[in-house]
């Protein structure tokens, strides 16, 4: 899925008003699985690479397919929140009353895996890395119209819209409302980015 959903998405599940160190820990968690991908865009537009050759050759090797393997890591992400818990529950002596800067992250993350899980073809991410490189190549694509990409993304774009306004609602600080309504302007800037691009 895009990477506002996962944002969202996280946002919705894990955010809480006047709790920033938390939100920032899930902004980050949501964020850190295309971080590699994010880094590559910007590598390319920097040094002239053409954004076929980016896409179609240079997304699918070699160190490319490693940092998003890395990046992509359900045991990795499921360690970092493990760990974050058993270390404040030790720290604390007593029962949490709240998850972990560590757990959250870790939780967010795990949450943009879960997404992206049944809605990657040939791009798929092997998300029980460094244990397997198996991959679920899914018959349904979050962006492919050869597999459903068209009514994938509107759906996408429905429940993504919706939790846009429900945190509009739960939230007041200025910087939350910038974020959600940059999000919302990423649902129609990707798609005519692309077609830019690409003509579809």
């Amino acid at each position: 899925m895009n990477t506002q959903t996962h944002l969202l998405v996280a946002a919705a599940l894990f955010a809480k008003p006047d709790k920033p160190k938390r939100n920032t820990a899930l902004i980050i968690g949501a964020l850190l699985p295309d971080l590699a991908i994010y880094l590559l865009f910007a590598w390319a537009v920097l040094t002239g690479v053409p954004q076929e050759t980016l896409w179609r050759e240079i997304y699918f090797s070699e160190p490319m397919l490693t940092y998003t393997a890395i990046g992509n890591s359900a045991p990795l992400y499921a360690a970092i929140a493990l760990l974050g818990w058993a270390y404040a529950r030790v720290k604390a002596g007593k029962p949490l009353d709240e998850l972990p800067l560590l757990t959250i992250l870790g939780l967010a993350a795990i949450s943009h895996l879960a997404l992206d899980f049944p809605v990657h073809v040939d791009d798929a991410h092997p998300h029980f890395w460094p244990f397997t490189d198996w991959r679920f190549r899914s018959p349904v694509s979050y962006w492919d119209s050869a597999y459903h990409g068209r009514a994938v993304s509107v759906v996408e774009s429905a429940i993504g819209l919706s939790l846009a306004f429900i945190l509009w609602r739960r939230f007041k600080a200025l910087w939350v409302r910038i974020l959600l309504a940059t999000c919302v302007i990423a649902y129609f800037a990707v798609p005519l980015f692309w077609w830019l691009q690409f003509g579809g």
